[in-house]
Parts: C-alpha cells; structure tokens; sequence
C-alpha cells in the first residue's frame, strides 16, 4: 500500500506543470550597474569570451539575478548553456545593452534536463555590450556554470576576389545597397537580414551602388569597394583584377600596383 502510495505521488509530481516565468528587466534600463539600486536586484558576476565556459558560480536569492556581461554584434549567432552542477534548475536570459529580452528559456526543450538553453542571431543594437542573466527556478541556493558560444550567422571570410560576392543588403529598409560576403555563405547571410519588425515607414531613397566585392588581404575579409580604390595588378602576392567597364593603369613606379580607371577603350 505505502509503495503504490508512494509511486502515484512521484507519478503527480511529474505531471505538475512549471508556472511559467515572466520576468521583466525593464526597469534596469538607464540604471548604473554601480548603483545600490541595480545591485540590490542583479550582481555583475564576470565577463564572457564567446566559446569560452565560466566557472561554477554560486547563486543565492539575494540578489535574484546573477549576470555575465559578453560583447556581441548584429547577426551574431549566439548559443548559451546554463547548467548547475548540483542540482539547481535554472531559468536564463539574454539581454542587450537596454536590457530589452532577447532569448529567454527555463527547461531545454532538446534535452531531458532543468538546465537552459538559447539560441538567437543578434539584432542590430547601438552597444556591442550584451548580458546572460540567469536565476534558480525556485530561487535556491544552488551552482551554475555558463557555456556562451558565438559566431557570425554569416561567412564574410576570403583567401582570393573569387570567394567574394556581392548581395543584396536586406534588412527591413533595403536602399539598393550591396554587402560583401563569401560566396559560400549567400543563403545564410539573406537569412540573417530577413526583416522580422512590424511593418513600418522606410526613407523613401536608392542608392546606386557602384561597388564592388573584393577580399582585403590583411584582414581576409570580404569588403565592399569602389573600383577606383582598387589597387590592381603589380608584383604582389595577391593582385587584384580590375571589374568590367574598368582597366588597370600600372604605377610609375614598377613593380607597385596601379589603380582601376573607367576603361574607354571601344
């Protein structure tokens, strides 16, 4: 009797649903992290390298939050862990500069767990500056490691011109403008810049872009340039050929790279 007693008690406990969390933060906007006010709530615990794992950090109720700040650009594709190392279930968020939610999960829907899991690509923000904020479900005492990985959400990466294209800009006010990235990577970077904000009213002007792509040698990184700042040919490792419509007009100084001017040759 006590075990089929004890057995229809584990069965309810794991029928019974979590409340769900709704956590606000939009109240830390504008505060100084220094401030008794926003330390009163939320403590600072260190700082993030994408792919790098902290240490095991000690969560209290006092202050509810515990946060690491990491640096994070648009379209930056952003996958956090929050794991207890003894037993605690925590709840996390990521937050921009403004403290505006942008990914949040308590239960990781692809593992049987009560560690968090989030994934998103960065929007456009003003500050590189970004947080992972996370809580104890309960608001136990508990520990938490947290595991940030990141990577651009698109390829812009060259070794030649060849791995280099030009596509359209996107974004939910596109101008004609062209961006520059690998010639692997256009489906990607076309999913990055898919607009997802409500309908709004858009500058109603088109740039005519006159740009090309070409991968810069010192960083090798795709660029958008104008052909005239070209610098084509001459005894280099990786000379650049000069676009249609263009033609190379060699340095006087041999050797150098000269630069591409309109070609007006018939």
């Amino acid at each position: 009797m006590r075990i089929q007693l004890a057995s229809l008690l584990i069965l309810g406990a794991c029928a019974q649903q979590k409340t769900a969390v709704d956590d606000d933060f939009g109240s830390f906007a504008g505060m100084d992290e220094k401030s008794d006010a926003f330390s009163y709530r939320m403590k600072i615990v260190g700082s993030l390298d994408y792919n790098t794992t902290s240490s095991s950090t000690k969560y209290t109720s006092s202050p509810r939050y515990r946060a690491f700040k990491f640096a994070g650009s648009a379209h930056d594709k952003v996958d956090v862990w929050v794991k207890s190392t003894d037993g605690g279930d925590s709840v996390a968020w990521i937050l921009d500069n403004g403290f505006h939610v942008l990914a949040t999960n308590d239960d990781a829907a692809d593992a049987d767990t009560l560690d968090s899991h989030m994934t998103v690509i960065l929007p456009a923000n003003a500050s590189a500056t970004h947080y992972v904020v996370f809580r104890d479900y309960n608001s136990s005492t508990a520990h938490f490691k947290v595991t940030l990985k990141g990577a651009q959400a698109y390829d812009t990466s060259c070794a030649t011109d060849d791995d280099c294209v030009a596509v359209d800009a996107g974004g939910c006010c596109p101008d004609g403008s062209d961006a520059a990235v690998n010639a692997s990577s256009t489906d990607e970077y076309a999913a990055a810049m898919t607009c997802t904000e409500a309908p709004h009213v858009c500058p109603l002007h088109v740039i005519h872009e006159t740009r090309v792509a070409q991968c810069n040698f010192n960083s090798h990184q795709c660029e958008m340039i104008q052909p005239t700042d070209i610098r084509c040919g001459g005894f280099t490792m990786h000379p650049h050929q000069c676009p249609s419509g263009f033609a190379c007009k060699i340095s006087t100084i041999p050797d150098l790279p000269g630069t591409c001017i309109v070609d007006t040759q018939p």
